[in-house]
C-alpha cells in the first residue's frame, strides 16, 4: 500500500509536488532513480498524487482532520483505483475473525474474477503485496502468520466509504449495505451510526423519514473539504 511512503509525502507537504519531490530531491529515501520513479509511479496509481480527481482530493483533505483514519483512507482510496486489491478484497473481508488469512486464499480470489489471466510467481507477488496492505490497514495482524482481526473504522473512514459508494451509484440503505461499507468491516448499525457521527463533522447527511433512508455525502462532504466537483455531480 506504500503507507509509509505516502505519509512522508503528506507530511512534507508535497503531494502536488511529487514529481520534485520524489525524483530531484529523494524525499523517499530511494537508493536510485529508477526506483525514485517507481515509487513515484506507484504512488500516483494508488493515490493520484499531482492528480485532480476528486477522490484523491478528498483523500488528501481528510488526511490532517483523522490521525487515526490514515491507514484506513489510504486503503479505501487504493481499493477504488486498484482493481486488482479489490480482486482479492473477499478473501480478507469474508474471513471470520481469528480466521488465518494465507497469500493462496486472496491469489484464488484473483484467480475467481480472472480465471487464467495471471501466472503463478505473478499471483503469488500480488497476494503477498495485498496481504501487507490488508495489515498495515489493521484487518489483518501477524508478520508471516497472519490473522483476520476487527478493523477499526472511525466516522471520517465511514464519510469517504460512503463517497465512494455514492459515485459507484448507491444510495439510501443500498449505500449502508453496500461492498464498498462492508469494508467498514461493522454490521449495518454501526454503520449507521458512524455516518451520523460524521455529519456533526459536516462531512454527511443522514434522514430518515417513515421507511425511507436518504443519506446526502456528496454535498456536505464537498462542501467542507471545498471539492467542488463532489457538489456539483
Amino acid at each position: 500500500m506504500m503507507l509509509a511512503e505516502f505519509t512522508d509525502l503528506m507530511a512534507a507537504g508535497a503531494a502536488d509536488r511529487a514529481d520534485d519531490a520524489i525524483l530531484r530531491d529523494n524525499l523517499l529515501g530511494k537508493p536510485s532513480v529508477r526506483a525514485r520513479q517507481a515509487a513515484l509511479y506507484r504512488l500516483r496509481q494508488l493515490y493520484g498524487v499531482g492528480e485532480a480527481c476528486p477522490i484523491c482530493a478528498v483523500l488528501h483533505r481528510l488526511w490532517d482532520r483523522d490521525r487515526d483514519g490514515r491507514p484506513m483512507l489510504a486503503l479505501f482510496c487504493a481499493l477504488a483505483r486498484d482493481p486488482t486489491l479489490r480482486d482479492g478484497a473477499t478473501a480478507v473481508l469474508d474471513a471470520a475473525l481469528g480466521e488465518r488469512v494465507r497469500w493462496p486464499a486472496i491469489a484464488g480470489a484473483f484467480e475467481a474474477r480472472h480465471p487464467g489471466r495471471l501466472g503463478e510467481e505473478m499471483a503469488k507477488s500480488l497476494a503477498q503485496h495485498a496481504a501487507s496492505t490488508w495489515t498495515q490497514a489493521g484487518f489483518l495482524k501477524g508478520a508471516v502468520r497472519k490473522e483476520r482481526v476487527r478493523a477499526k473504522p472511525t466516522p471520517t473512514v465511514a464519510a469517504y466509504a460512503a463517497v465512494l459508494a455514492s459515485l459507484c451509484g448507491f444510495g439510501g440503505m443500498r449505500l449502508v449495505e453496500s461492498r464498498w461499507l462492508d469494508v467498514l468491516d461493522r454490521p449495518i448499525a454501526d454503520r449507521l451510526a458512524l455516518l451520523r457521527r460524521a455529519e456533526g463533522l459536516g462531512l454527511a447527511r443522514v434522514r430518515t423519514v417513515g421507511d425511507v433512508m436518504e443519506i446526502d455525502i456528496r454535498g456536505p462532504l464537498g462542501r467542507t473539504l471545498g471539492v467542488q466537483e463532489l457538489v456539483e455531480r
